[in-house]
């Protein structure tokens, strides 16, 4: 009997890393990536070779990219980065300047001419965001990681406000080329600040950036596909940590009906934003994976754009997080629970809570990181099984068996 090898149908598949957005609520990324730390211990040797973020989690994935020659101590030195944030390295808290902004953003609404101006019209102004991100993070580190292959590519999404469109901006190697599609588009750029702050800004909240004669506003906004720049970058698996919980149903307090205020109206636009795009192309992902089993692998090639099974693993928290930030309102500076309780976007009577997006505080953070490390060691066993998994696809698979009867034949 002949010894069947087949390495190159069993060459360990590109793994990329997805972290959609969600503002403070992006910390309990970093808890599942403490725990991916110590589950698959890889040491120095990053499991993901496609990193993608958006909004907060573009942060979280930069983050990673300029510190992917060491992947277990790139992870602590996240979790310090996070650890050690308050909300006044994030956004200016003064009662002057929220109420000034708050003045020109409703202004906004009467008089475009206000938001024609050279400072862009938000609620809050995230100049410390800006220059806390421009001492913590290093991006020629990042492009010397590239360039030495301990990560493949980094990609981070925004939305260009003058076309309509979700713009992935991506770094790699020359394997990798533009893309586009029906409203989103990929484009190559050495990754800067100015790409990260545009993708953290949250509508209406924190000020839109300009990158080249364009303005650019939160990656999760007309994002209609969060998986695709994972996909068109290579990643033939794929993990996701949306910090939200995906398809949970949480317990929620009984609350007395209301008319929704303001603010609820506003949560709930954040929500469908952040959480309802992921959560469908997940499952749009799930289904076609479940079509291709009834169709015959020799046939995925046949079609205008080729198909393939992607394996996909989900960690969401097994907590709501809206009902977790409740309790720490009380931890925001005065100025803020004031504008926040006058629009009613700081307590839980919608089931959204505006404040979870803002909570740059240590406790709750801090509360964070836990969960999300408590979740992925949870699933100890799954996800090791999918980040160290050396199965092919099924077309491989098929394959494999195919040239295994023909030598037994022989």
């Amino acid at each position: 009997m002949n010894n069947i090898a087949a390495p190159d149908l069993l060459e360990k598949p590109k793994i990329g890393l997805l972290l959609p957005g969600g503002g403070a609520r992006a910390a309990y990324q970093v808890g599942v990536l403490k725990g991916i730390a110590e589950i698959v211990k890889t040491g120095s040797k990053s499991p993901f070779e496609i990193l993608s973020g958006t909004s907060a989690g573009a942060i979280n994935a930069i983050a990673l990219g300029t510190q992917a020659y060491h992947f277990t101590n790139g992870i602590r030195w996240l979790e310090a980065l996070w650890r050690q944030l308050s909300i006044e390295h994030v956004y200016r808290t003064d009662l002057s300047g929220i109420s000034l902004n708050a003045l020109r953003l409703a202004g906004s609404l009467f008089n475009a001419n206000i938001a024609q101006d050279e400072r862009p019209v938000a609620l809050l102004d995230n100049v410390p965001l800006r220059e806390f991100l421009r001492r913590e993070l290093n991006f020629n580190r990042l492009s010397e990681n590239i360039r030495n292959g301990h990560v493949e590519a980094v990609c981070i999404t925004a939305m260009n406000y003058s076309e309509g469109k979700s713009v992935s901006f991506y770094q790699g190697g020359p394997q990798h080329t533009p893309w586009e599609r029906w409203r989103r588009q990929g484009i190559p750029a050495p990754l800067e600040l100015r790409h990260i702050m545009a993708s953290t800004a949250i509508p209406t909240i924190f000020p839109p950036q300009r990158i080249g004669n364009h303005y650019y506003g939160d990656g999760a906004l007309r994002q209609l596909a969060p998986l695709s720049s994972a996909l068109h970058l290579g990643a033939e698996k794929i993990l996701v940590i949306p910090p939200t919980g995906h398809k949970r149903n949480y317990v929620k307090p009984i609350r007395k009906p209301s008319s929704p205020a303001f603010g609820q109206i506003i949560g709930h636009l954040l929500n469908s934003a952040f959480v309802d795009s992921i959560a469908n192309d997940i499952e749009l992902l799930q289904r076609i994976n479940e079509l291709l089993k009834l169709v015959p692998p020799e046939k995925w090639d046949e079609t205008t754009r080729p198909l393939k099974p992607v394996d996909i693993l989900v960690i969401s928290p097994t907590r709501d997080i809206d009902t977790l930030a409740e309790k720490h309102v009380k931890s925001l500076p005065f100025s803020l629970r004031l504008f926040l309780s006058r629009t009613r976007s700081g307590d839980y009577s919608g089931g959204v809570n505006v404040a979870s997006y803002l909570l740059f505080c240590k406790p709750f953070v801090d509360e964070l990181i836990e969960l999300g490390y408590r979740d992925a060691m949870r699933m100890e066993d799954e996800i090791s099984e999918f980040l160290t998994s050396n199965i092919c696809s099924l077309k491989n698979q098929s394959d494999y068996i195919t040239q295994a009867n023909s030598l037994f034949d022989e």
